[in-house]
């Protein structure tokens, strides 16, 4: 074999190797169940430093390639990263008008707002410790007939992170909320913009259409520092 002719082999393996990622990549993400999330959280671990290789040679694939190799990294980047340094979000989170079923939102000021590896950080001192639940896009039911496009003001296509609320110590109840009427928060829809971090908390675990009437604790818009 030549050397001209094992060359276009070795680009080949090499674009199959990228190819045989960003399918894993996609099939993860596309299947909304937790255990589907927590094992991409497992794959995402254990792939970085393969991760790193491919973008060590994601130089030498055809531009049209590598732009797209490009764009799948930063797209996971902000699907899995968002949680692993703190992300400050400054002032008073202003509550949404309208809850759910035409009910008000909450009159309690949560403060600021971090987002730190699985913990949601309250000025007003709560901290609500999550776990990935599933992905959801702006177009889905929150609840009957209300879908978080609408509710939040983004695009149908808007990814938007739901994470089961746990207890800080296994075994132990989880703490009650002042943002959930002195109820303990059982689930989280956080979407993050590039202005603002909107906030969703709900007193189930349900989220969808079998929603009951008073899933939604209340809705709150953070400006980002």
């Amino acid at each position: 074999m030549t050397a001209a002719t094992a060359q276009p082999q070795t680009a080949v393996k090499r674009l199959a190797g990228v190819l045989a990622f960003v399918c894993l990549v996609l099939f993860l993400l596309a299947i909304e169940q937790k255990h589907a999330v927590a094992a991409w959280e497992t794959v995402r671990t254990g792939a970085g430093p393969a991760a790193g290789r491919v973008a060590d040679w994601a130089g030498q694939l055809p531009p049209k390639a590598a732009a797209g190799l490009e764009g799948l990294r930063s797209a996971v980047a902000r699907q899995t990263a968002s949680w692993g340094e703190p992300r400050g979000v400054s002032g008073a989170g202003e509550a949404q008008a309208e809850g759910f079923a035409g009910q008000a939102a909450p009159g309690v000021d949560p403060g600021g707002l971090t987002l730190v590896r699985a913990e949601l950080r309250f000025g007003n001192g709560e901290v609500l410790q999550t776990r990935p639940l599933r992905i959801a896009y702006g177009r889905d039911a929150f609840a009957p007939g209300q879908t978080f496009a609408a509710r939040l003001n983004f695009p149908a296509d808007a990814q938007i992170e739901l994470r089961e609320v746990v207890a800080p110590v296994r075994g132990q109840p989880i703490p009650a909320s002042a943002l959930c009427g002195g109820e303990p928060a059982r689930a989280a829809a956080v979407l993050q913009g590039r202005d603002r971090v909107q906030l969703m908390l709900f007193r189930t675990r349900t989220i969808g259409p079998a929603a009951p009437p008073d899933a939604l604790c209340g809705a709150w818009s953070f400006p980002v520092r």
